[in-house]
């Protein structure tokens, strides 16, 4: 059998899906390699199984709110359901994954692999493999933590997989990972701090809405600690302690770094494929083509461009796909990508900052407010909510959208597909929607 392919795509995260789903239908003779199990982070390490854990925390918060306004008793978690109930989800999911690209003519790999030459990678067992083009699809890791100690700490995905609840647990960096695992953890009983080394949390956010966020976290019993910066960790008898550099020292039973994502690019090692890199990922033209092999592709994020979202991933995908089999036409438009914190309540986005659209010199209204007084939160207890909505006031049109209440993750999705198909704010406030909803209450948000 020849080891020859029109491309070899290594990974096999959603990213990888797109891709190589856009090549098998142009009737290209496709390989996939993954030392882990087929499937990607998103599927088995991230996306999907978080949220069966933060699915469980938002009813045990939601039964909370409502304690003496139509409830006797909050629900409370059974984590170890709750982990049989993920796993349920994850059992098989993996050989599934790899058995469908099976069924449909792609060759795969489960092997660990490195790029050995500018079109050829070589297996863990020694098998080589060539092809015309290659999709680095490789993801991303853990950030490791440079500190003494840093093996005492767990990671996201150590998380994911607790058999028990800690009692205590500390997350070191004030991002969406540690926030979301930190209220699935304050919902079912833990004890829980963050540790952020500068001053704001969650960057890149609206802050006024970040500060909502902060609220509610607190409010929920989690301990939010700002420039504060970790130096080691020792195990003592009595647990874990981490030690900072303003002297304070906070005792835990289980540690998560959190201190952000890097790109996977253990394939490049050796240097032999050519391909140019840094600590952003492979450096990657607008057509996510490798600014020094011409050959390789790479997406996702192990690629220099875009945010590390699977939505971006897959985009990126499908748009490296249409570039390989029709030459370097299409890059991506990212400006209507909406995205959502899973916290309690939720936080969604869309589009420019107040501050970034002051600087890009927009002339905007901005209708900005709290939403605990509306029917549609009073009715769940909810006692964190506000919205900033900017628009432009010669077009009416939706410039950035940015909400923290329940069910804002699916509302921004309205918002973003507003400013993509560029519908005025008038048009949104005089829609039909269906009443009462989530949805029609952003007729208020708009006006």
């Amino acid at each position: 059998m020849s080891n020859h392919y029109h491309t070899i795509i290594i990974g096999s995260g959603t990213s990888a899906y797109y891709c190589a789903s856009g090549l098998l239908a142009a009737g290209q003779k496709l390989a996939i390699v993954d030392g882990r199990p087929f499937g990607g982070t998103c599927a088995l390490r991230g996306c999907q199984p978080k949220k069966y854990l933060v699915a469980n925390a938002e009813a045990v918060a939601s039964g909370k709110h409502l304690l003496g306004k139509g409830l006797r008793s909050a629900p409370e978690t059974d984590w170890a359901a709750l982990q049989s109930l993920k796993n349920e989800f994850l059992d098989g999911l993996s050989e599934e994954s790899q058995q469908s690209w099976v069924d449909k003519g792609v060759t795969t790999y489960r092997q660990q692999a490195r790029l050995s030459g500018e079109q050829e990678v070589t297996l863990q067992d020694g098998t080589v493999l060539t092809a015309d083009r290659i999709v680095l699809a490789t993801g991303s890791v853990s950030r490791p933590l440079a500190i003494p100690g840093s093996e005492l700490a767990g990671s996201s995905d150590d998380f994911l997989d607790l058999a028990e609840l800690p009692k205590r647990i500390v997350f070191i960096g004030g991002g969406y990972i540690s926030f979301e695992f930190a209220h699935v953890a304050a919902q079912a009983g833990a004890e829980v701090t963050i540790l952020h080394r500068s001053a704001q949390v969650l960057k890149g956010f609206e802050p006024d809405m970040v500060a909502v966020i902060v609220a509610s976290s607190r409010e929920a019993g989690i301990r939010i600690e700002v420039d504060t910066e970790p130096t080691q960790i020792v195990k003592e008898e009595s647990g874990l302690v981490i030690e900072t550099e303003g002297g304070q020292r906070f005792e835990t039973d289980f540690i998560v770094s959190a201190a952000g994502r890097v790109p996977n690019l253990s394939i490049l090692e050796g240097g032999e494929g050519q391909v140019d890199h840094s600590g952003r990922g492979v450096e990657v033209n607008d057509y996510y083509q490798s600014v020094s092999n011409p050959a390789v592709y790479a997406i996702g994020d192990c690629a220099s461009k875009g945010p590390m979202l699977a939505t971006v991933g897959d985009e990126q995908g499908k748009i490296a796909a249409r570039n390989i089999l029709e030459g370097n036409t299409t890059v991506a438009d990212l400006s209507c990508l909406a995205t959502a914190v899973f916290t309690i309540p939720t936080m969604g986005s869309v589009g420019l900052t107040e501050e970034q659209a002051k600087a890009a010199g927009h002339d905007f209204r901005v209708n900005q407010g709290e939403t605990t007084g509306w029917p549609s939160s009073k009715r769940i207890g909810e006692k964190f909510g506000a919205y900033k909505v900017l628009v432009d006031n010669q077009s009416d049109l939706i410039l950035g959208a940015h909400l923290v209440r329940h069910n804002a993750g699916e509302v921004v999705n309205t918002f973003a597909l507003a400013m993509a198909h560029q519908i005025p704010a008038k048009t949104l406030a005089n829609f039909l929607w269906a009443y009462p909803t989530n949805t029609s209450d952003l007729k208020n948000m708009v006006g």
